[in-house]
């Protein structure tokens, strides 16, 4: 007996997904199950759902409305929860059954339930010859631990009748099973017995020039490496670069037979060092906590004055980085002066700061370094300026924490995740560039490469005092941040008056925030929460419903126009020849949030807004918010190249939106979101530390596994929205903001990186 892992469930997702949407012929079996075990996985191939057969009925003791019938459990249906069976809801009488009764004796070998509700304290599995006497062939005392459970049944059985009888059922009142003491069944699942394969973790030995063993499965299945966390090392051809000492990597495979294929969990494998171990390989580095490391023993304590070198032909790529590194280093106590590569020096300790001319040998990838410390001078190599920057971050913890000295040796480090970010919305309320520059240089710190500005936004209608008409509406507050020189007939503006970003400032910006290796990703949010807009120009914004005052009316060819236009004015050059305030950007955020209009005109504006701005901006990746699954429809014709920010589960399914083909950064409002003085006024550090993954996504009902290997899980961007101003009647400063910001930091950072 076993109950269904995350990542099963997140295969019943993805096969769910593209059995609807294949075109091929489907192959007899499919993955029901797969469990880790030790040396490998074990995955439990089922052919068809026997309960699906002809002839097959369902019924229970009782049901809660005509609406959820015992046979809605059986219809093939289950991710709906209006096709479910539930029981009546009785507070004195917890006994309940649903059973399926076969047309004939039946084998069946594992069974499936899928969950409405956890709640489900003490339940069995029961069979019988005739309906009337029977016999319990799985027991459980405790609640299912997710919405989908798949049991495996000790010994297969043969049988006319198959029942789930459940006796007893949660009574909290802090989730509300006190007052819903129903059983509730999305589907109930039977198999025949299942086909049992066993994949090994694959052994990695030593030496340089190294491939990936593939583990084997026997025909017709065939098996394929789909990617590592760390993807620089383990690439995607199954080369594995060359390492100082032992990583733990988790790899990722992918399961084939008759043309479909099915991701499989991740195994977490050793990649020893490239060469043998020595004696003093250890070393110390303290809380650095770098990926590869090898230590020569003892250590060299930096003098006070020293000199950064850069090679002459990389000097416009890293020359911001050294400055900066320099300005640190001098704030740190000691003189650090820039020197280029062979010129005249005496014998200060140098520190080189090297661009490598060719990357395709190597593991580091854009954001990884290596640094080799000796005792006549330290070397810090990258791939990028990037990679060099956090190879800067790292001397400078290692001087702090060992008090000048550096330990002697080499090491190397590159990131798991790809956006490790935060988010800050100045448009509910002014935020000077000042806290701005505070926050880029505390992300640097940490090695978090992304904060992503919120530049638009308003009151939340519903929530905010105002007279209950659109015009009244209208005067709420609303902010657009950055200076644009859109106009209405009467010379009106977007832009906010109590406090703007000039372009010129923004994108000074922009570069400043490059040499901290921080990428600044702006976001201009339409259709919703575009106030800014729909007051100065109310013929494009939605009439009638006052809490639709701030949506783009998308029926409307002048609507979806505007929203182009705004992105135009900050990608394409000026008349005069300026640059665009964005040209320095490498990622742009499009919004799409949160939008209760047509969703057929939603759908339409997307696939419009962003082929426009994927046009203007060929070099740029974009981003929205997920709203997909809630809005419906069709959306097969909208780009898989948009990142998107899963922020809550109902508008975006995280393993819907993966297995469509959407790359995902997790945003979950339930940990990552900050409201000063709201709900969420301060992060749950407890919850952070020892339960959040950035790869894993919770409601109460149900958790979402996304693979860490795959190279479409990007990583995670904590959020602040300032819908409140104030807390128990005293404004929240921009110091109580930059703290509610930084305290959280170095534990998300620890997790992404």
């Amino acid at each position: 007996m076993c109950t269904v892992t995350l990542a099963a469930a997140f295969l019943c997702v993805l096969w769910a997904v593209y059995e609807e949407n294949a075109n091929i012929a489907q192959p007899s079996l499919r993955p029901a199950c797969v469990r880790q075990e030790e040396g490998g996985l074990r995955v439990d191939m089922v052919s068809e759902n026997l309960i699906l057969h002809r002839g097959v009925r369902l019924r229970a003791d009782s049901v809660e409305d005509r609406a959820f019938a015992a046979h809605l459990a059986g219809d093939g249906v289950a991710d709906q929860e209006e096709s479910r069976w539930s029981s009546a809801n009785d507070w004195e009488k917890n006994d309940h059954w649903l059973e399926a009764a076969f047309p004939q004796e039946t084998r069946i070998g594992c069974v499936r339930i899928y969950w409405e509700r956890t709640n489900a304290c003490t339940y069995s599995l029961e069979i019988s010859a005739d309906g009337r006497a029977w016999e319990s062939v799985a027991y459980f005392q405790d609640e299912p631990k997710e919405r989908e459970q798949y049991i495996l049944l000790e010994s297969p059985v043969t049988t006319r009748y198959l029942r789930l009888h459940v006796t007893e059922v949660r009574k909290e009142e802090e989730d509300l099973s006190l007052y819903y003491q129903n059983v509730s069944v999305l589907e109930f699942e039977a198999y025949d017995v299942p086909e049992v394969l066993r994949i090994s973790k694959p052994r990695i030995g030593t030496g340089t020039g190294r491939t990936l063993p593939i583990p084997e499965v026997p025909a017709p299945y065939a098996l394929r490496f789909g990617g590592a966390d760390y993807e620089n090392l383990v690439r995607r051809d199954g080369t594995i670069g060359d390492t100082l000492s032992c990583v733990e990597v988790e790899l990722g495979f992918v399961l084939e037979r008759d043309g479909m294929e099915w991701e499989l969990p991740g195994l977490r494998v050793e990649v020893p060092g490239s060469a043998e171990k020595r004696a003093n390989d250890e070393g110390t580095l303290g809380d650095v906590g770098t990926v590869e490391w090898q230590g020569s023993g003892g250590g060299v304590r930096l003098p006070a004055g020293l000199h950064l070198v850069m090679e002459e032909d990389a000097i416009e790529a890293v020359e911001p980085t050294a400055r900066l590194f320099a300005d640190e280093l001098n704030a740190a106590g000691r003189t650090a002066i820039l020197k280029m590569a062979g010129e005249k020096s005496d014998e200060t300790y140098q520190i080189r700061l090297e661009l490598n001319g060719d990357s395709s040998n190597n593991s580091l990838g854009e954001e990884g370094y290596e640094i080799e410390i000796q005792r006549d001078g330290t070397v810090v190599r990258g791939n990028t300026a990037q990679g060099i920057r956090w190879g800067c971050v790292t001397l400078l913890k290692l001087l702090r924490e060992n008090e000048g000295e550096l330990p002697l040796g080499r090491m190397r480090d590159y990131p798991r995740y790809r956006v490790r970010g935060f988010g800050i919305d100045v448009g509910r309320r002014p935020i000077s560039m000042e806290l701005l520059q505070r926050m880029v240089e505390e992300l640097s710190k940490n090695k978090m490469n992304t904060l992503q500005i919120h530049l638009n936004d308003n009151q939340i209608i519903a929530q905010s005092e105002y007279d209950g008409t659109m015009e009244g509406a209208r005067k709420l507050y609303a902010g657009f941040r950055l200076e644009s020189e859109m106009r209405n007939a009467e010379g009106e503006g977007i832009t906010s008056q109590d406090l703007f970003y000039t372009k010129e400032e923004f994108a000074r910006f922009v570069e400043e925030a490059r040499a901290y290796g921080v990428e600044v990703v702006p976001e201009i949010d339409t259709p919703a929460h575009s106030l800014a807009m729909t007051r100065i120009f109310p013929e494009w914004g939605m009439q009638g419903n006052p809490e639709s005052a701030d949506c783009l009316d998308l029926s409307k060819e002048g609507a979806v126009q505007l929203g182009k236009e705004l992105w135009q004015e900050y990608l394409v050059p000026s008349e005069d020849g300026k640059e665009p305030a964005f040209a320095a950007c490498t990622a742009l955020h499009l919004g799409m949030d949160e939008y209760f209009g047509d969703g057929k005109d939603y759908l339409s504006y997307l696939k419009e807004l962003s082929e426009y701005v994927g046009f203007l901006a060929s070099d740029k990746r974009l981003r929205i918010w997920g709203s997909l699954s809630l809005i419906g429809g069709d959306y097969s014709d909208i780009s898989r190249q948009l990142e998107m920010h899963i922020w809550d589960t109902s508008w975006a399914d995280p393993a819907e939106m993966y297995a469509e083909g959407f790359s995902i950064i997790n945003s979950q409002s339930s940990a990552l979101y900050l409201i000063p003085g709201g709900g969420y006024d301060w992060l749950d550090l407890d919850f952070l530390e020892k339960e959040w993954m950035p790869n894993v996504f919770w409601t109460t009902q149900r958790q979402w596994e996304l693979p860490a290997w795959s190279d479409r899980m990007l990583g995670a961007c904590y959020m602040m929205w300032n819908d409140w101003a104030s807390l128990n009647g005293h404004e929240i400063t921009e110091d109580g903001l930059y703290d509610r910001f930084a305290e959280p930091l170095p534990v998300i950072a620890g997790k992404l990186w």
